[in-house]
């Protein structure tokens, strides 16, 4: 049995509207202004729910206004009320005077248009108001007559109020008569005339019409709370699903997980999950499948394809990745872990909440970090372009962190969301690569916190990046460069010492530097230390370039290679420590040098047809000097 608390009758955001309303101030309500508000025990709309505070409060008139619609009324006589009230001399008349010599002034001709208007109104029927020129000024009016207590809503308020200086003249007389209605608006006993707007982004309504104002407040309209959520879930439970299959699970359970990973949903949205629930036929007693089923459709989950090849993985990554057996064994591992759902976590249910994987590849450069990220992203996702690779080398400022959620409303760009959060909206099931991460602003590191404690991410726009299927690597080569410098001195590192430098640089940099220890913490054992390039693995990953090289060129033209020659100049190239330290780079650019760049010289002058790839005895880079190309070779019968 659930003892927990329930939420409160009213939503907080909503009773602070109340207060403010007690307080005579008005209101900008912004943010989740299109969603049902909880209010005394039920899910209502806004327009309701402001209705109601209004008339509890004693304003006897309440009025609404958009573009669409114009003045708009709850109840039958509050047109003709609204008639009357107009028609009333306002408190703040302006004083009339006359000129014997000259005629009426223009006060005398103001006073005898509002007579006439007046009396315009006593006789006819009560005009729409839709235009804001015929709106504005109506609801104006009524505010400052003190007969009765009235209060006005204008929705849509974005689309009525703009920067002023951004709009032609007649439509800043109708923002400075929105500033104008507030100022005159009149007491009338303990209440005073209101006027709420309602907008869905703050930033969208002009500043200079609330900073700095003590008679305006804005509040926010927020999203459900967890109570409010697991509340209106619990009241919408009969409606899903009657699953044959529970076993007796728990429905009070299945309702708070399900309050848990819809944090962020609006209740629009979480009504959507029994009809899900129904379509899918899916039970609320499986939260975790019902909110993938939503967030993700009808998807083909790859880690469920992946029980299959665990057992095959290390193999798999050993053949991608030279020289860094400790590296893909760990790797290898944690995939295990990931794919059968094993983990140190109470709650069965919030382990999907979080990404699949975390790790953190430090080493020297070019000894395979990021090719290890694209094996990893073929073996899990059959997709190379599942890898998202995020520079932060260019995430060095202090708005960087922006980029991941996209900039708050009001700035440049704010309506195409965040690099991040985009990326996982559009493809879930990714690998995201972080790189040189030890380059990035500070800031950063607070949304990876967020990432890595609850797998979401919500961006500027208020929608919600779900990463539990995301598996996540930072690269860094923290350390390295005091490595660097013994290897050029040809000194011989045991692995067992290259492991403890580089774990002790990434605690050293988040502890001490960055003062971040718990993201450390979330990291935990995935650090991943890679080892410096041996000589002994220089000839397995120039046969590996080699092959790639070849592979590429067979449908130009048939190519052999004295693999023996090419090697034996990469030993000697790598001969030198300060070649050895750039790791497999260097072995890749002496084969760039010495056998891409005369082969494709050759290709361009001679065509299609047989080569031979040989470098001469003792040959450096400097003297390697072409394809063999004579017509002796080409006795394929290919032509140019």
């Amino acid at each position: 049995m659930d003892n927990e608390r329930g939420p409160a009758p009213t939503a907080a955001w909503m009773e602070r509207v109340v207060a403010e309303i007690v307080r005579g101030r008005h209101l900008i309500v912004h943010g989740n202004v299109r969603d049902p508000v909880r209010w005394r025990n039920e899910y209502v709309p806004l327009h309701q729910a402001l209705t109601e505070v209004l008339h509890l409060s004693g304003y006897t008139t309440t009025g609404y206004y958009d573009l669409v619609d114009g003045i708009t009324f709850n109840h039958l006589d509050e047109p003709d009320r609204l008639n009357r009230l107009l028609a009333v001399q306002p408190t703040t008349a302006t004083t009339t005077a006359t000129s014997a010599t000259s005629g009426p002034t223009r006060a005398t001709r103001s006073g005898q248009q509002r007579d006439a208007m007046a009396a315009s109104l006593r006789a006819a029927a009560p005009p729409s108001y839709d235009a804001p020129d015929e709106a504005l000024p109506a609801i104006r009016r009524a505010l400052r007559q003190a007969e009765e207590p009235v209060a006005f809503v204008v929705d849509f308020a974005e689309l009525l109020l703009r920067e002023p200086g951004h709009v032609d003249r007649p439509d800043r007389r109708l923002l400075g008569m929105v500033k104008k209605a507030m100022l005159e608006a009149a007491q009338v006993g303990d209440l005073r005339n209101l006027l709420i707007l309602i907008a869905d982004d703050l930033a969208s309504v002009p500043e200079w019409l609330y900073r700095g104002a003590p008679f305006m407040q804005p509040v926010e309209a927020t999203r459900p709370t967890f109570d409010e959520r697991r509340e209106f879930l619990r009241e919408i439970s009969g409606q899903f699903f009657a699953d044959p299959d529970a076993n007796g699970v728990s429905t009070t359970d299945a309702i708070r997980v399900l309050a848990n990973l819809t944090d962020g949903m609006a209740t629009i949205e979480l009504d959507g999950l029994w009809r899900i629930s129904r379509h899918e036929r899916i039970g609320l007693t499986q939260p975790r499948e019902l909110m993938n089923r939503m967030v993700l459709g009808r998807r083909q989950d790859p880690w469920q394809r992946l029980t299959g090849r665990v057992a095959k993985a290390d193999q798999y990554l050993s053949a991608r990745i030279v020289g860094q057996p400790e590296a893909t064994k760990r790797i290898s591992r944690a995939l295990a872990a990931a794919t059968l759902a094993i983990d140190f976590v109470a709650d069965a249910h919030s382990l999907e909440a979080r990404p699949k994987g975390v790790f953190f590849f430090v080493g020297p450069t070019g000894v395979g970090k990021t090719e290890l990220a694209r094996a990893l992203s073929e073996l899990i996702y059959d997709d190379a372009s599942a890898l998202a690779r995020f520079d932060m080398s260019t995430f060095t400022e202090p708005h960087s962190a922006e980029r991941f959620t996209g900039a708050p409303p009001g700035y440049v760009g704010h309506e195409r969301g965040g690099e991040l959060t985009n990326r996982v909206q559009q493809r879930p099931f990714s690998l995201l690569l972080f790189d040189e991460i030890e380059k990035a602003h500070p800031s950063i590191f607070d949304k990876f916190l967020q990432i890595l404690d609850d797998g979401r991410l919500t961006d500027g726009l208020g929608r919600t990046s779900y990463f539990a299927h995301t598996l996540i690597i930072f690269t860094s080569n923290l350390g390295a460069r005091e490595i660097y410098d013994e290897v050029r001195r040809g000194e011989r590192l045991p692995y067992s010492e290259v492991v403890e430098r580089f774990e002790e640089a990434v605690r050293r940099h988040f502890i001490e530097e960055l003062n971040r220890p718990e993201l450390l913490g979330r990291i935990g054992n995935g650090i991943v230390p890679f080892d410096i390039l041996r000589p002994e693995n220089i000839d397995l990953i120039a046969r590996k370039f080699l092959g790639q090289l070849m592979a590429t060129t067979r449908k130009t033209a048939e190519v052999s290679v004295d693999e023996e020659s090419v090697l034996a100049m990469v030993r000697r190239v790598m001969a030198d420590p300060a070649e050895l330290a750039l790791g497999a780079r260097s072995i890749r650019d002496t084969l760039d040098r010495a056998v891409k760049g005369p082969l494709v010289d050759c290709l361009i002058q001679g065509g299609s047809g047989c080569y031979e790839i040989r470098v001469p005895d003792g040959a450096d880079i400097a003297e390697v000097a072409r394809v063999n190309m004579t017509e002796a070779v080409r006795t394929t019968g290919r032509g140019r």
